[in-house]
């Protein structure tokens, strides 16, 4: 019998298949990764939340990449106030220890068109603000008494003189957005409110945003003499928490300022809308930053002494149930308070 001889591979065969090999073997795992595996690259989720596949880590050899995703939240309404914002706003308090350090872009009364509404004299100047609520104010009280025999009669200090109805300085007048009644009598005469007061405005002025400022039960806490003819606006919502409390605008603000962001605010319904209200306190360094819902529609106010008021609309309530829908989703600040 012949006696087969063994072959054995060369050296460089071997080497050969090593290579065919691992050839093979990465192109069997390209085929998987291009035809079989389905790997999204961008996943968003519920909310505008985004996420993306972090760098695979490449610095050992045979390991696999890992895809890990990040979510980020929405920056919202990012709010920058400062001490000129503190001194502006419906809700400023301005006394002896506060005089009033904002914006004077007064408005008059030479376009208000309004027969109801009767200034001394259409050169009143008044912040804008206040122009629509108290036209719909003194709307509503001639309807209700059946006549318009109120005045305008003052707003600002430098509106009176020595001769005036009212001599009694009230630091109010310096915001622009308050102002003194007057009676016009039957002969045309216009005499003032000193201690009688209109009793309509007083009931009803807080309907419209305003308040009676330096009421009889409060002089203690104002630290001014009764003026029952000297209203001023604070805003409709604010003006009906006072009114449901008996505030005057010294207590009010005090009382808002246990309202802060950290504690959820002071939440208020008026069977229309639903608010939420907090008292921001002014920061140190001058600037106050303050963070709101994407898309919030809100007020601001300062209050003229050390910090902000924001109110936010959360939503219309529905009368049949109660219940409240998305706030509107217009992202702008609005006056309609």
């Amino acid at each position: 019998m012949s006696k087969r001889k063994q072959r054995h591979m060369s050296p460089a065969g071997f080497l050969l298949a090593l290579v065919l090999l691992i050839v093979g073997i990465f192109a069997l795992d390209a085929f998987y990764r291009v035809f079989l595996q389905n790997v999204p690259e961008n996943i968003v989720g519920v909310g505008g939340f985004a996420s993306t596949p972090s760098a695979s880590d490449t610095s050992s050899a045979g390991e696999e990449n890992a895809d890990t995703t990040e979510a980020t939240q929405p920056s919202g309404t990012v709010l920058q106030l400062t001490a000129a914002d503190e001194a502006n706003g419906s809700l400023i308090l301005v006394d002896a220890a506060h005089p009033y350090a904002g914006a004077q872009a007064w408005t008059d009364f030479s376009a208000v068109t309004d027969t109801n509404v009767k200034p001394r004299d259409t050169s009143l100047q008044m912040q804008s603000e206040i122009t629509e609520p108290l036209c719909s104010l003194f709307d509503a009280y001639a309807a209700a008494n059946g006549y318009a025999n109120l005045q305008v009669y003052s707003t600002l200090d430098t509106t009176l003189s020595s001769t005036s109805i009212y001599t009694n300085v009230l630091p109010d007048r310096s915001s622009g957005y308050g102002f003194d009644i007057g009676l016009i009598t039957s002969t045309g005469e216009v005499v003032p409110y000193i201690t009688k007061r209109n009793e309509w405005m007083v009931t009803n002025s807080w309907e419209y945003g305003f308040i009676l400022r330096y009421p009889s039960d409060k002089t203690e806490t104002t630290g001014t003499p009764y003026a029952p003819h000297h209203f001023r606006y604070v805003g409709k919502i604010h003006a009906a928490i006072m009114h449901e409390n008996n505030f005057c605008l010294e207590e009010y603000l005090d009382y808002l300022r246990n309202y802060t962001m950290e504690s959820g605010g002071l939440a208020y319904s008026d069977g229309v809308q639903s608010y939420t209200i907090y008292y921001v306190p002014a920061d140190a360094s001058g600037t106050t930053t303050v963070s709101l819902p994407e898309n919030a529609v809100y007020t601001v106010s300062g209050d003229n002494s050390s910090g902000f008021i924001i109110t936010l609309t959360n939503g219309a309530v529905t009368p049949d149930s109660g219940s409240t829908e998305p706030a509107s989703e217009t992202g702008t600040t609005t006056a309609a308070y």
